[in-house]
């Protein structure tokens, strides 16, 4: 009987969630951000039809017996380019701490899509003020850290949210590599972290030129493989700038696109990221400062990232606390405070992460034929005391907002 009812129940959710996007309505906005060529519009009208974006522009006739939600602000979905919200739980007790296994310091085989819990609170936390999409990695820890996984916000499972199962392998350099395991397991010292990751590197290349008839399955270099590839990103956590040059170097010696986790002392070397094409995750703009990596952490770094013309996306990033999450919503409203242009700070919210990500086709931006990812806000989105008022995924309105 309980399996009869999780099958109906499957089944009714399916028919609700069809029934959802195969209406169409329109979304008035006074001011909308587009994320696109078109920039921001204002006095706009958004046409959605079986889930996507059927309409875009200023000069929309609206039926007289159409559906009509009005908003004074729309933006695409937000993007939250690294969190762990789905593998490490609001409780923050052994049963909800997925992220991090503490017995390897390399994990390459290991998949976040493995450890994914669609039900996870935190992911309707973060969902209802603004966050659609989310870039869900490894605890940052290990050197070589696991597999990270794209997902929207809604769903029942974790395939059905999947945007990419593989997205990137995350390595991890500085000081958490050298305090997370106990001395037998290791490293303890930058240049041992460096070493490991390098080596594994090394083991993929000679593990991709062997007989593939005769090579032994190796679920590690497998994946290894596909970084080396490109078939999936290499992302570097790095927060000083000689952490950040190591992952330069690592980048660099196997033909990575260098994509810098954190960057936190990024501001100060940019020169250097620009010459290396590099794209920085940002650090939570109000992530604590601690001595050893974050001392010199800048409410304007991402200002100062802009300026130089360094491609940056945003972050909730990674908390070893309750709730165990950022509000990104937040963070970027504290960026715009401290000097980032408004449009800038959106743009590294939806089309410049989608883009990263290699998903720009479907979200990212308010457009003819993408998904209607859509935030609706009553006021300025970054300031204080506006709301976000709708949240839409694939045209399903899922959250009235936080």
């Amino acid at each position: 009987m309980t399996v009869f009812k999780a099958i109906i129940a499957t089944l009714i959710f399916a028919a609700c969630v069809s029934f959802a996007s195969a209406q169409t309505f329109y979304i008035k906005a006074n001011t909308l951000y587009t994320s696109s060529n078109d920039g921001v519009l204002n006095n706009a009208v958004i046409v959605v039809k079986d889930g996507k974006i059927d309409k875009v522009g200023t000069n929309i006739e609206v039926p007289s017996n159409a559906t009509v939600i009005e908003a004074k602000v729309v933006t695409p979905g937000l993007i939250d380019s690294h969190t762990v919200v789905g593998v490490s739980g609001a409780y923050n007790v052994d049963a909800d701490q997925d992220a991090f296994e503490k017995v390897d310091n390399m994990g390459a085989e290991y998949r976040i899509l493995d450890s994914f819990n669609p039900n996870e609170t935190l992911i309707a936390h973060a969902r209802k003020f603004g966050v659609t999409t989310i870039h869900v990695t490894p605890q940052p820890a290990a050197p070589v850290g696991g597999v990270t996984a794209l997902f929207k916000t809604y769903g029942q499972t974790a395939d059905q949210m999947a945007l990419r199962t593989e997205t990137a392998m995350m390595f991890n350099l500085g000081e958490a590599p050298k305090y997370f395991f106990g001395d037998n397991i290791g490293p303890s010292t930058r240049m041992a972290t460096a070493s490991l990751i390098r080596e594994s590197l090394y083991k993929a290349k000679a593990w991709i030129q062997e007989d593939k008839d005769k090579r032994k399955p190796d679920l590690a270099m497998e994946a290894l493989a596909k970084v080396l590839s490109g078939d999936i990103d290499a992302m570097f956590t790095a927060h000083r700038d000689y952490d950040i040059a190591t992952a330069l170097r690592i980048a660099k010696e196997f033909d990575l696109k260098p994509i810098i986790n954190y960057g936190t002392e990024g501001y100060l070397m940019r020169d250097t990221l620009k010459a290396a094409e590099a794209t920085i995750i940002t650090a939570p703009t109000m992530q604590r400062s601690s001595p050893g990596q974050k001392e010199n952490a800048s409410l304007e770094a991402t200002r100062f990232l802009q300026a130089a013309n360094i491609p940056f996306v945003f972050s909730s990033g990674y908390e070893g606390y309750v709730p165990k999450t950022r509000v990104l919503l937040w963070e970027m409203a504290i960026a715009v405070a401290n000097g980032l242009d408004r449009e800038a700070a959106i743009n590294a919210a939806t089309i410049v992460p989608a883009k990263l990500w290699g998903v720009s086709k479907n979200i990212g931006s308010i457009e003819k034929g993408k998904d209607a990812d859509l935030v609706l806000y009553d006021g300025d989105p970054f300031e204080y005391i506006s709301k976000v008022t709708g949240v839409y995924i694939n045209g399903e309105r899922v959250s009235e907002g936080g």
